[in-house]
């Protein structure tokens, strides 16, 4: 197995546990009136897709890129209680 699989793994790997904990930590990271079915597992997502997609960053670039990636990525963030509001 080359690289690229375990990289894979990792990069998949970290997507899993930003999931997860958003499943166990959901209620406590987004306010009331924002909870939903699915908020905690979006809101721990988009977490565990920035980081593992600022790891990514890091080891195949440089830091200005994986910096700008990791901020791409929590700029959905921010935006999903604009999203949510617009929904309900």
């Amino acid at each position: 197995m080359n690289s690229f699989f375990f990289f894979g793994v990792v990069d998949n790997g970290l997507l899993v546990l930003g999931i997860l904990a958003g499943i166990d930590f959901g209620d406590y990271l987004i306010p009331k009136k924002y909870r939903g079915k699915g908020a905690g597992i979006a809101v721990g997502g988009l977490i565990g897709n920035a980081i593992s997609d600022g790891v990514a960053g890091m080891l195949s670039t440089n830091w200005i890129d994986a910096v700008n990636v990791t901020a791409g990525c929590l700029a959905c963030l921010v935006a999903m209680p604009l999203i949510l509001r617009r929904v309900r």
